[in-house]
């Protein structure tokens, strides 16, 4: 498996972390906060994924339909993360400055808002106007990473992006092309192979060849998602590569766990860093050694994360049926104001979700993972991953070099 355009490097648990000579910053991409309005309809795939839980979210189903008449109807439910904008940026650098003794740069990237970005504008954060925006295409829809949309159009972007998510009009290639006009914008497609919209794997991968062979000129780089399976993340690195795009690591993470997956660049600031996937720098990155746990396990541990209260901003505890939403007359309406408890045919799922969320239930995950993590860390220990970090290194050092010319410093 060639890698030209990118090397991965892992964080091992309980050794000091030494990346590439040049580095400067770690980059945190792809965030959620509070901000962002998130589907329900994951669930029943979510479920289906762990064990016990599964079989006793069917029976919840199953008494619920009894109960009401009807199944369940998840699209009529959102719900949204437990963090605030600034407690996640927060989280995220000093994560990295622990773990990897860096500094970091942080591109919170909300689900089709920038209200995340522009509250911490507001407070006076010196942060990137940054969206995941959903963008439909064919038969399916792509998240796309905006990175550092221009502040001068930031209204406009809004209003752009919105018409066209919403089907009302627009083209994705001339929007894009007037995105990349500011130069410190960058355009990442994330989490590639993840079918979305349900069409069966060779329906998506026919339409994704289909996006880049006509976009490949206006996406900057892919992404390894951190909340997706090595399984589906190592189909990126060949597809990358065929299109000669870098891959960036993108975290994902809708939960108070930091992101698994970032970057390490010789850039000091967002708008180098756009600089080096124009001009097609070379990729680093590096995973931390989270990422490797059981894949089911991480995702019941982030649902257990996501089910707990926490106090909102007076100190009282939040639970998390206020961050659940119905719309009832065009108005956001939380759970809680909608019952009067916990039903009982969702409390036992949400119990046996905390419990099997601990860390003292992960080695049961453990056992019926072993054939992913092998193939993760045979992928990881290549012979291609190491010819890549010695071309890194170089280029790392070359363009210190040439930055700190322009600063007069010694490079």
């Amino acid at each position: 498996m060639r890698r030209s355009c990118t090397a991965i490097q892992v964080c091992r648990r309980a050794k000091r972390f030494v990346g590439p000579d040049g580095a400067r910053s770690t980059v945190s991409l792809h965030s959620h906060s509070e901000s962002s309005r998130e589907t329900l309809t994951f669930v029943p795939e979510l479920a289906a994924r762990i064990p016990i839980v599964a079989q006793r979210t069917e029976r919840a189903m199953a008494e619920y339909e009894k109960r009401y008449g009807s199944p369940l109807d998840l699209q009529a439910y959102y719900w949204r993360p437990p963090l605030t904008a600034a407690a996640v940026v927060a989280s995220e650098r000093r994560h990295i400055e622990e773990r990897l003794d860096s500094a970091a740069l942080v591109s919170l990237t909300d689900h089709d808002t920038l209200e995340g970005a522009r509250k911490l504008r507001a407070a006076g954060h010196d942060c990137p106007l940054s969206v995941e925006w959903s963008a439909p295409f064919g038969e399916t829809v792509f998240h796309l990473g905006v990175h550092a949309i221009s502040p001068s159009r930031l209204e406009e972007t809004e209003q752009v992006m919105a018409v066209y998510t919403a089907g009302q009009g627009g083209d994705v290639g001339e929007i894009l092309d007037w995105l990349a006009e500011y130069p410190e914008t960058f355009v990442v497609l994330n989490h590639p192979y993840w079918d979305m919209a349900r069409l069966g794997q060779w329906r998506h991968d026919s339409e994704l060849l289909t996006f880049l062979r006509i976009h490949r000129d206006r996406i900057h780089a892919l992404e390894l998602n951190g909340y997706r399976s090595w399984s589906e993340n190592r189909r990126v690195l060949p597809l990358a590569e065929g299109f000669g795009l870098p891959v960036v690591g993108g975290g994902d993470r809708h939960g108070r766990s930091p992101n698994t997956i970032v970057n390490l660049t010789a850039a000091t600031t967002l708008a180098e860093f756009a600089s080096e996937l124009r001009a097609g720098v070379p990729s680093y990155c590096v995973v931390f050694p989270e990422y490797s746990d059981p894949f089911a396990a991480r995702l019941v541990r982030g649902a257990s994360e996501c089910l707990q209260s926490e106090p909102d901003a007076n100190g009282c505890p939040r639970s998390w049926t206020e961050r659940v939403f119905a719309e009832v007359n065009g108005t956001e309406v939380p759970l809680s104001q909608m019952w009067s408890g916990e039903p009982s045919w969702l409390a036992a799922s949400i119990a046996l979700t905390h419990v099997l969320g601990s860390r003292a239930l992960q080695p049961l995950f453990s056992l019926a993972s072993r054939r992913a993590r092998t193939e993760f860390e045979a992928d990881v220990r290549s012979e291609d991953v190491f010819a890549a970090r010695r071309r890194l290194q170089t280029a790392f050092r070359s363009t210190a070099g040439v930055r700190d010319s322009f600063s007069g410093a010694m490079p």
